[in-house]
């Protein structure tokens, strides 16, 4: 009879493939419906959990992690099992595998679940997973949702219960209870304050995004701001708004009934904080972490082993993640908390979840001014090799190592009968012919950032170029995508 670990270590090695995805093959009738695993944590976290431990309890976990990501588990079923690792965890007796089996229970929390494919329409519709409405039971899983695969269609989700597409808007495409989202495939904790009070929050951090003049100071200056945060409640799916009592990186807090907060703006890069056992608190915003594709930009602690947070496209779940940690996990001084929660106000508003890179760059410099380390992310590469991202350098497209990633409609490609896409440089853009032409523009942008090493503004380009070809077909989807992919050579 086969034992549970060995059985754990065939399904683990299963889910394993190159180019960070793990293909699980689930039936529909007779159809094989591949979908992508691990794109947002990388492969091999279920053999991780296996392993993490020794008898036969992580094996057991580990086994069963893989099913818990199957398209036909219920809604809640990722969530679910991350707490039960984390529970166990807990009845470890070595401090390391404790803190390595919920670094993994957080992992695993936010990899991609299965969807199949919305068969009922031509071309099939790629399906988000509805999102768990119920709080998690341990704290280290608050906020995180599982991933979405970048290519599904937004707007259309797949019900495991009754394995039907739901539109978005019902309950469960928008996490906790639609309290707040930002492009409706990723959990958003932030902010829900007005923009003036948001800028004010910004305005405490040197350097920070600037609504008007009136919210610039001068590094050391200190000015009273006050900030309002909204806090999720997930177990009901209401809101409760509070007085934050913040300060920055290099005074204490004075608060009053008004939530007022007087802040020193630190002064210098380096932070004179207490962070009890950890050192690094700051976050860092960039392309390609942890398996991610190169263009897509996104937000990760600094140091991801004394802060276990996984990347994120919205900043807020990791500097609430963070400060969660450097509370809880780091026992920092109140005043390096305080600050933490600075930080995080001034983040939540410099952030639009559809602002410019430099924009966002700029958001996460503003959390890690208020924890006293000065960076420039609102300045990023695009790409390894593919250059600075500031305007004077990203002024127009440059596709670095290939040329522009124009397509091709016509009939007699690669020996077909009929009509069909392919690149024009198929040299530069390997992928082969397709009926479907949103498989040849996908591929050609990924090409794009992960041999070309283009620049922002090719990389957005290509973006912007496979949404212009929505609802067309033939040569007018081509017409499309070319002219778009580009319009700033």
């Amino acid at each position: 009879m086969i034992s549970i670990r060995v059985y754990a270590t065939i399904l683990a090695i299963l889910a394993i493939s190159s180019h960070a995805r793990w293909l699980v093959p689930e039936r529909r009738g007779r159809a094989i419906i591949p979908r992508r695993f691990g794109q947002e944590q990388g492969n091999g976290i279920p053999s991780e959990i296996g392993s993490a431990c020794a008898g036969e309890i992580c094996g057991v976990l580990g086994g069963e992690a893989i099913g818990k990501l199957l398209a036909g588990s219920p809604v809640c079923d990722q969530q679910d099992h991350a707490d039960k690792i984390i529970d166990a965890a807990r009845q470890q007796t070595d401090p390391a595998i404790t803190a390595n089996m919920i670094r993994l229970a957080v992992l695993f929390r936010q990899l991609e679940k299965n969807t199949p494919p919305d068969f009922t329409v031509q071309p099939p519709a790629n399906r988000n997973s509805l999102f768990c409405q119920k709080a998690p039971k341990n704290p280290e899983l608050n906020g995180l949702v599982q991933a979405q695969d970048p290519a599904n269609d937004p707007n259309l989700f797949f019900d495991p219960a009754t394995k039907t597409t739901v539109l978005l808007g019902a309950p469960g495409t928008s996490p906790f209870n639609g309290a707040s989202t930002n492009d409706s495939t990723e959990d958003v904790v932030t902010s829900a304050a007005a923009s003036a009070t948001t800028t004010t929050a910004a305005a405490t951090v040197t350097d920070a995004p600037a609504a008007d003049a009136t919210t610039t100071q001068a590094a050391g200056a200190k000015k009273t701001v006050t900030v309002t945060v909204t806090v999720t409640v997930p177990a009901a799916g209401a809101t409760a708004t509070e007085a934050a009592t913040t300060t920055s990186a290099a005074a204490a807090a004075e608060t009053s009934a008004a939530a007022n907060v007087e802040a020193e703006v630190p002064a210098t890069s380096s932070s004179n904080l207490d962070f009890g056992s950890c050192t690094n608190p700051s976050i860092e915003f960039g392309p390609a972490f942890n398996g991610r594709a190169l263009r897509e930009f996104t937000f990760k602690p600094v140091d991801q082993t004394q802060f276990a947070q996984g990347e994120a496209l919205n900043g807020n779940i990791v500097t609430n993640a963070v400060c969660n940690i450097l509370k809880n996990n780091c026992k920092a001084s109140d005043a390096a908390n305080q600050a933490c929660e600075a930080g995080k106000a001034a983040f939540a508003a410099a952030f639009n979840a559809q602002g410019s890179i430099a924009e966002k760059g700029a958001a996460a410099d503003a959390f890690n001014n208020a924890l006293g380390f000065k960076t420039n992310l609102a300045v990023v590469q695009s790409a390894p090799g593919g250059g600075p991202g500031n305007a004077a350098d990203q002024a127009k497209a440059n596709f670095n190592k290939c040329s522009p990633p124009t397509i091709v409609f016509a009939a007699g490609i690669d020996g077909r009968t009929e009509a069909s896409f392919v690149p024009e440089n198929r040299t530069d853009y390997t992928q082969g012919s397709a009926l479907n032409g949103a498989i040849v523009t996908r591929a050609v942008c990924d090409t794009l950032v992960n041999k070309c090493d283009a620049n922002v503004v090719a990389i957005n380009d290509c973006a912007a170029a496979q949404t212009a070809t929505t609802g067309l077909t033939g040569q007018a989807f081509a017409d499309a995508f070319n002219a778009a992919v580009t319009k700033d050579l």
